[in-house]
């Protein structure tokens, strides 16, 4: 006679909201066991009767099938009882809520292709409808409103599902078997479209919505996790009156391509970028467009207004049925297939998306011709996530939708749960417990009170779903940072310790902590940080282990004439530099600056005497004086890295370099980097318009020699060979695949972030990581 057992077993990871309950109820049946399975805050339990062998063979092949963004981390066996008698068949039990602090909410997920079909397939009721969804794609961190994940947990609790909806949950051979969001045209959210007076259209709202944007409509989309403004990227009125509103008049605006095909005639895409444009989690990547006939053209004619002087284009797929059904035609609609559709952070300039209705009514009423909205709530911001390909990895600039929240499991535990802030800009919320970091999407500067209400959405509900007590708060160096006080301030309501970590630390040790690294030199380059000894790094080489960090070496400081005025004119940096050489400036740079004689006698005055001139170490701030001094940056800087960006761009079209020749010098055991001598060689007349690509791709290759150089003495005084590369000029492509060629060359072992973003967005990560989490 043939004995059966049940095992119990528990499961951690990211089992939650991914399809997990339904892909185990199939299984299960595949091997004709028995049981139930449960969602609790903590993990998901899991209990199976039936022959041991069968149950060993069951439980050896499930982490071999999870669905697509389940992650396991670990299986627990609590029981193993011999039975006579239980329950025939397999149950999904109701959750239950647990006081164990474990959090397992996934990111939201891109449509699927099998809801993509459902919506262009006239005999399925999901025909047309923007909101289709199953287990394997759809909303989940944007609509979450606590633990365990459940649909009455959810923004979509108000949504009855219809008997129809109801009987595709219940069937677990069916794919939205309990799918939380599944919903149709009967009993789901739905879409209205109202005019900037807040007029609702009495009209087919997709199909008007569509025919808008052919005519030259700005049309502010309610998508997944925020609002976005959609126009026709190649009618150029409305384009320009796009960036006229928005007071954009620079910066890339992101596009949706309405498939792979139509990207790969105007971009270079390789393989891992199609793979990263078409996963689950579907990013704006970032392509290098296809290299024009005509060398004086940084992007082709089309995208001219799109992408200004970048050579780049960021670029998704539809992420949503929504977003779908805006660029394809569906039967009874005039107007055609859209190839490509701006989509751009539903926002004023500096502020953090809209997310709600009658939010966006009010704030982009001044931008926006139409309002395409749903009753469906969005409970947490979440912006699109942005990639870009770099040393042959993708490497995330954004994390946001289908990244985060971020999971990172630690080598060590960290001693105490603890609350990181960040940095201001590109703010992100972390908090580490036991071994693992969790952190928030992007958040957004902070220099916005908009932003900063979303990082108190964060402190406020991300402790309350975790069941977390923070026992410490990190916060940066600098106090005058929103983030800073912020921490502080809550803190100070629990009565907890604060602590603080130099920002380039944790720019180094968030590296280090993707990886596990105990020790490391640490090259960070950024536009700005306080240094411990008062003034602003950003060219910093470190040693970093479990004791702490020293800095080995820098380049060497500069003024920045007026401050915070300096860094919006690189012209002023530029003079500053001009200044530092002692050489005299020939006037016809006046004219090529388009400044008065006024201009450049006061500002050389404040750096000579120090007034309002603080001095920085920052290699940002040098990409932004070469731009100016190539006659590539703008006199006022419109958006963040433009100078860098533009000047990147300028050196992709030269395959040749001009050598330009920096200096080192050792004092005290520590290295620095001098580049007067670069500017100094200029100051007898402006450089000819032919060899400024040329010229900028020898400032790229003196970055990567000095960055080596730098390598190469921390090397000589630590023994230490792993480097770790991080900070804002690390986007870089150019700088970040040469200098990781030339270390990896020369024997050393490179680490650059990849699940971690490289600029501030990761710094909260890194601050946690100094504070307990390499101990």
């Amino acid at each position: 006679m043939t004995r059966n057992f049940r095992l119990t077993v528990d499961l951690k990871g990211v089992l939650q909201g991914v399809g997990f309950r339904p892909a185990v109820a199939r299984l299960v049946s595949d091997y004709n066991l028995d049981g139930w399975i449960r969602n609790q805050s903590a993990f998901v339990r899991l209990s199976i009767c039936g022959p041991l062998d069968k149950i060993e063979s069951f439980i050896a092949v499930l982490p071999k099938k999870l669905p697509p963004k389940g992650v396991f981390t670990s299986m627990e066996r609590i029981a193993l009882d011999e039975v006579t008698d239980w329950e025939k068949g397999f149950v999904i039990k109701e959750s239950l809520s647990t006081l164990e602090n474990r959090i397992s909410i996934p990111e939201d997920l891109v449509m699927c292709d099998k809801c993509r079909t459902d919506i262009f397939d006239k005999n399925s009721r999901y025909y047309g409808y923007p909101f289709t969804s199953c287990t394997d794609c759809g909303p989940r961190y944007t609509v979450v409103k606590g633990m365990p994940y459940d649909r009455v947990t959810t923004t979509m609790q108000k949504f009855k599902m219809c008997p129809d909806c109801e009987s595709e949950y219940s069937d677990f051979n069916d794919r939205r078997f309990h799918a939380q969001t599944i919903a149709c045209p009967a009993c789901g959210p739905s879409l209205s479209l109202f005019d900037n007076k807040k007029n609702r259209i009495n009209c087919n709202p997709l199909k008007e919505a569509r025919a808008s944007i052919k005519n030259g409509k700005i049309v502010a989309v309610k998508g997944l996790g925020g609002f976005l403004l959609a126009c026709d990227p190649f009618n150029e009125e409305a384009v320009k009156r796009l960036r006229l509103k928005k007071k954009r008049p620079h910066k890339p605006f992101a596009v949706m391509a309405n498939g792979v095909e139509i990207l790969k005639k105007y971009c270079l895409v390789s393989e891992i970028e199609e793979h990263t444009l078409t996963s689950s989690a579907g990013p704006i990547v970032i392509l290098d467009f296809k290299t024009s006939e005509d060398v004086s053209r940084l992007v082709p004619k089309e995208f001219e207004l799109i992408a200004p002087n970048t050579g780049t284009l960021g670029a998704m797929l539809p992420t949503t049925p929504l977003h779908q059904l805006l660029a394809m035609r569906l039967d009874g609609d005039d107007t055609p297939d859209f190839e490509f559709l701006i989509m751009t952070s539903g926002n004023r300039g500096g502020e953090p998306i809209c997310t709600d209705n009658e939010d966006a009514f009010d704030t982009l009423v001044e931008i926006a011709d139409l309002f395409l909205i749903h009753d469906r709530d969005i409970h947490f911001r979440n912006d699109d996530s942005i990639v870009m390909k770099c040393s042959e990895n993708i490497s995330i600039i954004r994390s946001g939708r289908g990244y985060s929240p971020s999971y990172l499991k630690l080598k060590n535990k960290i001693s105490e749960n603890v609350l990181a802030f960040g940095a201001d800009l590109k703010n992100s919320i972390s908090i580490g417990f036991n071994d693992e970091i969790i952190t928030s999407p992007h958040i957004g500067d902070l220099e916005n009170p908009v932003a900063i209400k979303g990082a108190e959405q964060i402190i406020k509900e991300f402790p309350r779903y975790l069941k977390f007590d923070a026992g410490a708060v990190v916060v940066d160096l600098h106090p005058d940072m929103h983030s800073s006080r912020l921490g502080r301030k809550y803190a100070e309501v629990l009565n907890i310790p604060v602590y603080e970590v130099q920002h380039h630390y944790a720019h180094g040790a968030s590296v280090m902590a993707e990886y596990g690294l105990n020790e490391s030199i640490a090259l960070c380059f950024d536009g700005t940080g306080l240094g411990t000894d008062g003034t602003i790094w950003g060219a910093e080489l470190m040693h970093i282990n479990k004791q702490g960090f020293k800095r080995l070496g820098t380049f060497r400081p500069v003024h920045l004439p007026g401050g915070d005025a300096a860094v919006k004119e690189p012209v002023r940096q530029l003079i500053a530099r001009f200044a530092q050489s002692d050489e005299k400036v020939d006037d016809s740079w006046l004219d090529r600056l388009n400044i008065t004689k006024r201009e450049f006698d006061a500002w050389t005055i404040q750096c000579k005497r120090g007034l309002n001139a603080p001095l920085t170490h920052a290699a940002g701030r040098l990409f932004d004086a070469f731009s100016a001094l190539l006659g590539i940056a703008p006199k006022s800087i419109t958006y963040e890295g433009q100078g860098a960006i533009w000047l990147e761009a300028a050196a992709s079209q030269s395959k040749k370099s001009k050598d330009l020749a920096f200096e080192t010098f050792v004092i005290d055991d520590f290295i620095n980097v001098d580049f007067s001598g670069i500017f100094s060689s200029f100051a007898v007349a402006p450089p000819l318009k032919n060899d400024i690509p040329m010229l900028a791709m020898g400032f790229h290759k003196a970055i990567i020699n000095a960055g080596f150089k730098m390598a190469l003495f921390g090397r000589e005084n630590t023994g230490c060979s792993t480097v770790v590369l991080s900070g804002g000029v690390m986007m870089n492509r150019i700088i970040t695949n040469g200098l990781a060629e030339l270390l990896k060359n020369n024997g050393f072992e490179v680490f650059l972030p990849q699940i971690v973003p490289v600029n501030d967005a990761g710094i909260s990560i890194g601050q946690i990581y100094a504070f307990g989490g390499n101990r």
